[in-house]
């Protein structure tokens, strides 16, 4: 994660931090510093609705907004955070008080608004921010005819592929398990 600034009040905690997430794991670290109540601020898009003499036409317009969190959802499949909320700065296009979706993805600039950033969150983040990061582990777990590869890192699991294959058992011709359990392994080795 790329910290770009950081305003906190020594004196009574709040304050915000800018950032960028470069990755996955950096989405789960926020996630986890984001509380209901935190106010965000980042570029969207909405669909605006403008009427003319003869037509009504929608167009999607990008625009920053700055919403007060109501609800976070982490899909780390996707790689992303919604971030449900009102609107607590004048818009052109969202009316004060409105609510809107925010998604949050790697690469994306934003910045995160606390009135009191405590210690635990600050400690998170000056972890995720550190460059000396803790290496990424491969495993593989495996039973007859299913293996999961997986991605461990200090704070998250994630499943990269999910390999199942119908292996027969050893009767009569051996020749048939064998070649069934070469496939697989080799299915297991080109994920």
């Amino acid at each position: 994660m790329k910290l770009l600034k950081r305003d906190i009040s020594a004196k009574d905690g709040a304050g915000s931090v800018t950032l960028i997430a470069e990755e996955g794991e950096d989405l789960w670290h926020i996630y986890n510093m984001l509380m209901v109540g935190d106010r965000i601020r980042c570029s969207t898009f909405r669909k605006v609705v403008s009427e003319g003499d003869t037509a009504v036409t929608t167009q999607r317009v990008r625009l920053t907004i700055t919403v007060e969190v109501t609800a976070i959802q982490f899909e780390p499949s996707d790689q992303c955070i919604r971030l449900n909320g009102k609107n607590v700065e004048q818009n052109k296009h969202v009316k004060l008080g409105g609510y809107h979706t925010v998604e949050l993805e790697p690469n994306r600039k934003f910045t995160i608004f606390k009135d009191c950033w405590d210690t635990i969150v600050i400690e998170r983040l000056e972890e995720a921010c550190d460059p000396a990061k803790q290496a990424t582990l491969a495993a593989v777990v495996m039973q007859q005819g299913l293996a999961n590869v997986c991605l461990i890192t200090k704070h998250m699991t994630i499943v990269k592929a999910k390999i199942e294959q119908s292996i027969p058992r050893k009767r009569g011709d051996a020749s048939s398990h064998s070649k069934a359990l070469k496939k697989f392994y080799q299915k297991i080795m080109d994920s």
